[in-house]
């Protein structure tokens, strides 16, 4: 474990340094021009994330771009009452076929949108199905309004959380051919969306039968007070209370019991990342509580999502076969 500076003031400081450099460096491409087929995991795509400008959060991307086989679409939400984007990718033979498939939520990092998870995950998704080595599946690509980390704000103004929940869930089960039982819903994310995955994942056993959590940005729960110009401060504002009981650690510790021998998790990071001893302390605190998990670093890697799930390639969907195939045999 890396250790963690005493002083308060110090700590503050360097955490609004972190939150900075994940935004710079681990945020997803914006641009949504779709590549070749022999690009389609590019070794340029980290490259194309450095120092983008923060983008401004719409419920609505503008941007209607949708890339590699993917698909722009939108639902009508009762919480906000109003439309609110997301891509979609369906696997080949969906518009053929009349069988169901599971879905994998898929959520950005700070400073992404929904088109990241199209650059980044999607044409690995689509090269572990042409393999084999996972079953054919939906990918939802949520809009995650850029720096919400997948919970409600506190000021109401950004509802995330029950956007998600009470909203986007039902709207994919009602329009496409899901298999809509926990044990074939997946959700995964990088960075701020591996924080979001546990969050959503551990608050929600039942509505989440796996959760996949890369280089999670897994907020410091010991610091009394967060900057208040930081990502996390504009979630929670002053409610340290509400900060912590919503971190992944704290609703692993909560709901234990029902993620026990019922919930797949797995946890990665790279081994160069600033987050690898928070996503480590994570893994620790659910081997404690007696929830069994996959734990990976990825060598040679810093928080970048593009060399990240590069390296891994289509071998990590073993993770997601074996669970869909399992838990569809129990569910």
């Amino acid at each position: 474990m890396i250790p963690r500076p005493q002083n308060t003031s110090l700590r503050l400081v360097l955490l609004g340094l972190l939150m900075a450099a994940i935004a710079v460096i681990g945020a997803e491409p914006s641009n949504t021009s779709a590549p070749a087929p022999s690009a389609l995991v590019s070794s340029e795509a980290p490259r194309a994330m450095a120092r983008r400008p923060m983008p401004k959060a719409e419920w609505l991307d503008p941007d209607r771009g949708a890339p590699n086989g993917t698909q722009y679409k939108t639902f009508q939400s009762k919480v906000l009452g109003r439309e609110v984007s997301y891509l979609v990718y369906l696997p080949p033979g969906y518009e053929q076929e009349k069988q169901r498939y599971p879905v994998i939520y898929w959520l950005h990092g700070i400073g992404g949108n929904q088109c990241g998870g199209a650059m980044m995950f999607v044409p690995h998704v689509a090269a572990a199905i042409k393999e084999g080595v996972l079953p054919p599946a939906i990918v939802v690509l949520v809009n995650g309004m850029v720096k919400s980390f997948y919970c409600d704000s506190s000021d109401g103004q950004c509802p995330m959380e029950s956007v998600i929940i009470k909203d986007l869930i039902p709207h994919v089960d009602e329009t496409y051919r899901t298999i809509a039982t926990r044990e074939r819903r997946v959700i995964e994310g990088y960075s701020m969306g591996g924080y979001g995955a546990g969050h959503l994942g551990f608050k929600y056993p039942e509505l989440f039968g796996t959760v996949v959590i890369n280089a999670g940005a897994l907020i410091d729960l010991s610091l009394a007070n967060i900057p208040k110009d930081g990502p996390m401060f504009r979630v929670f504002g002053a409610d340290n209370a509400r900060r912590m009981a919503e971190h992944p650690r704290e609703l692993a510790g909560k709901n234990a019991d029902k993620l026990r021998a019922k919930t797949n998790i797995r946890i990665g990071c790279g081994s160069l990342d600033s987050l690898l001893s928070r996503n480590q302390d994570l893994h620790e605190r659910l081997t404690q509580l007696g929830i069994k998990l996959e734990y990976e670093v990825v060598p040679d890697v810093a928080h970048n999502s593009g060399l990240y799930y590069r390296k891994l390639g289509t071998k990590v969907f073993e993770f997601h076969r074996k669970c869909l195939e399992a838990q569809g045999k129990d569910g």
